[in-house]
């Protein structure tokens, strides 16, 4: 079967590897608040890093990254993340596997 010149020929991914990069007060419990809306879901993060900055420590840098997302969990998750009083920066991104034809 010759496939359609509208459209590709299999169905895209629609999951994605999700990133999200936190900036956050430190605070004893700022890195278990950031992880509670991935933990409220059932989710695990592929990878999580943590690492206090500024003069003083003041500032925590979280990176996390979530395997097999979609694009509503993680506009949920960074929704929860922006909402959180300790958190002042939520930037989000994703890593896709290049088309190939």
């Amino acid at each position: 079967m010759t496939p359609s010149l509208g459209g590709p020929s299999t169905p895209q991914n629609t999951t994605f590897t999700a990133c999200f990069s936190v900036v956050s007060e430190t605070d004893p419990n700022a890195l278990s608040r950031i992880l509670e809306p991935f933990t409220k879901r059932g989710l695990t993060p592929s990878h999580v890093y943590a690492m206090r900055t500024g003069p003083d420590g003041e500032i925590l840098h979280v990176d996390l990254q979530l395997a097999d997302a979609d694009d509503d969990t993680v506009r949920r998750i960074a929704n929860d993340l922006r909402g959180m009083w300790l958190v002042d920066t939520v930037l989000t991104s994703e890593k896709r596997y290049a088309e190939t034809g």
